[in-house]
């Protein structure tokens, strides 16, 4: 089942049983913007890092086959398995990054305020486990900017994507946030 962007809105910000009423206003415009940004309507597997307590995976799910989150924090993932998940084959996983990435296929990954916690030894990694798992895939960053400014910001990005040999080809800046898209080069039609 194919969702439209404003269903999909919907779904992932409805309050009733959903773990995200409990997130500010701010994280949870976050989330519907990062949704809106993603190139694609949907996706067949989708790998969130940093995936807490399951927030954005509500949105992601609804737009993909497979979806599976990856967290270091195994009190967030218990809040996270509490979702209900209507759509997609939904799983959550603890584990650091990048030493525990499960095996692929992925065609989207969302790095979910990781990347600013990673060394660049550790995002050097972190592109070459991504280029075994996820060759082709969307890589869309979220990061929060409550404690530094867009510059700082953008340093692991920028980073990971010299790392991973490809452009930026999408941004969003909020004063609260920033959204990064990165899409593989796709063969002409």
């Amino acid at each position: 089942m194919t969702l439209t962007l404003a269903q999909t809105l919907d779904r992932c910000l409805d309050i009733a049983g959903n773990p995200t009423a409990a997130i500010s206003f701010p994280q949870r415009r976050m989330l519907g913007q990062a949704l809106a940004f993603l190139p694609r309507q949907h996706y067949r597997r989708v790998l969130e890092l940093g995936c807490g307590s399951g927030a954005l995976a509500r949105g992601l799910s609804a737009r993909c086959d497979h979806y599976v989150g990856l967290d270091a924090d195994a009190d967030a993932l218990d809040e996270a398995s509490l979702m209900p998940s209507p759509y997609a084959q939904t799983e959550f996983r603890q584990g650091r990054v990048p030493e525990d990435i499960p095996e692929g296929p992925f065609d989207l990954v969302v790095l979910n305020g990781v990347l600013q916690d990673l060394p660049a030894e550790a995002i050097e990694r972190l592109a070459v486990r991504l280029r075994q798992v996820a060759p082709s895939a969307d890589i869309l960053c979220l990061r929060s900017l409550l404690f530094e400014g867009p510059d700082e910001a953008f340093r692991p990005q920028a980073a990971l994507a010299a790392a991973l040999g490809r452009p930026l080809t999408a941004c969003n800046f909020d004063r609260l946030f920033r959204i990064d898209v990165f899409e593989p080069e796709r063969a002409a039609a």
